[in-house]
Formats: structure tokens, C-alpha cells, sequence
């Protein structure tokens, strides 16, 4: 990767997750700004093909949803007395 790929990827990276998925799953658009990132370009299109693959639709939320960011996930369960990983 040249110099302006690893400048994409870094962009990329610092993106909050909760939006990053909506963007790469397909149930929100991206700012102008992402959706030209080629970093951003190759990873929605790997991420699109794989749901596409393995991912039966109705597990996955529509385009516009406000649904869960990764569907189970429960952030609130994280609190100080919540479990420390997986979505128990």
C-alpha cells in the first residue's frame, strides 16, 4: 500500500464503530468524504459480498434502519457490574 492507501486506511480506522458498520452494511450511506475513500470503496464491497454469502436477509437490518449496530449487541450490558466480553 502507498502512502495516500495507508492515509485511507488511517482514516478508516479512527471512524466510530457503530457508524462505520451502517455504512459498510448497507443500512446507512456514508458522507461523500467516506464513501471516496478507496480504503473504505474495497472494504464495503467485501463486506456487502460476504453478507451477501453467508447473511440470511432477515438477519440483517434494512436500509434506513435505527436498529442495533450489530444485530444481539448490546452495549448498556457493559456496565461496571455487566459481563467484561460477549453479549451474555
Amino acid at each position: 500500500m502507498d502512502e495516500d492507501g495507508v492515509k485511507s486506511l488511517v482514516n478508516v480506522l479512527d471512524l466510530e464503530n457503530p457508524d462505520l458498520w451502517k455504512w459498510l452494511s448497507g443500512q446507512e450511506q456514508p458522507p461523500d468524504a467516506i464513501s471516496t475513500n478507496s480504503v473504505f470503496s474495497a472494504v464495503r464491497e467485501k463486506v456487502m459480498n460476504n453478507l451477501g454469502k453467508h447473511a440470511a436477509p432477515e438477519t440483517r437490518a434494512a436500509a434506513g434502519s435505527l436498529g442495533p449496530w450489530v444485530r444481539g449487541w448490546d452495549d448498556f450490558k457493559k456496565a461496571q457490574d455487566g459481563p467484561i466480553a460477549g453479549n451474555q
